[in-house]
């Protein structure tokens, strides 16, 4: 019987590079995001025969719920801090400023393009996508994109009280091995720890994007910006830090997320 793995977080958590962990652990392809026909970025591994078949996922947990593919699934959710979450995303999301402009220029591709190259640096810096990305990941919003429509902190939850599998992205990155034997645990699978270590090794943020780099994959090697955490710490200012400790302090300490 065929067993779907569904790896859901809130975008720029690290569900990728769990999506491609996981995969590689189980050795099983991934499809792609759940319920969508585009092409993600996260697919790969298309020949390998499993039983089992992987997926990537930014969706609520009852949307997650209402998929056709649901009945026989494992969840797999990931916990990125939600401070680094607004650093990546602030690098990755397009911030066309005024939010209207965007739907024209979706229009006129070549528009976009030009807009991106000439206009966008100027009138959006890094330091105003870091306030919207912020504030998105606060309070939601629907003008950056749809998958942040709602904010980080009504997100996970559901998992959580669903008793889906959880995984830190900062443990992840800490402590690979030991995380991967958790992960395989509750897949009901076993893996030598060679074979994990060799399975950590090949995904890694480095070796992974240097591959990309290497067979001129650029836009996938451009998605894998930093693979860090922490970053907030020297990208947020001081007032930023204090509102989100201060909207958060619940939701940071229930992760052991400290100041």
């Amino acid at each position: 019987m065929q067993t779907n793995i569904i790896v859901a977080g809130y975008p720029k958590s690290g569900c990728t590079w769990v999506t491609r962990l996981a995969a590689e652990l189980v050795q099983c392809p991934i499809v792609g995001f759940l319920d969508h026909d585009h092409e993600d970025i996260a697919q790969e591994g298309q020949n390998r025969g499993s039983v089992f078949r992987c997926y990537k996922a930014h969706q609520q947990l009852h949307d997650v719920r209402r998929s056709p593919i649901a009945g026989n699934s494992k969840i797999i959710y990931v916990v990125r801090d939600p401070r680094d979450i607004a650093i990546s995303g602030a690098h990755y999301f397009q911030f066309v400023r005024p939010p209207c402009l965007a739907t024209l220029l979706d229009k006129y591709p070549r528009g976009n393009r030009a807009y991106m190259k000439m206009v966008h640096p100027w009138v959006s810096p890094l330091s105003y996508r870091i306030e919207q990305m912020m504030r998105a990941v606060l309070y939601g919003s629907r003008h950056i994109d749809p998958w942040v429509r709602l904010p980080w902190k009504n997100h996970y939850p559901p998992y959580v009280e669903d008793h889906c599998f959880l995984l830190t992205f900062e443990n992840l990155l800490a402590e690979p091995q030991r995380e991967c034997k958790r992960m395989l645990e509750y897949l009901g699978l076993r893996r030598s720890s060679d074979e994990v270590r060799k399975a950590v090794e090949k995904q890694s943020f480095e070796k992974k994007k240097a591959g990309f780099l290497k067979t001129h994959e650029i836009a996938k090697a451009g998605f894998m910006r930093a693979g860090t955490s922490g970053q907030w710490r020297h990208e947020l200012t001081g007032k930023q830090k204090e509102l989100f400790s201060r909207t958060l302090a619940v939701q940071l300490k229930q992760f052991g997320y400290s100041d």
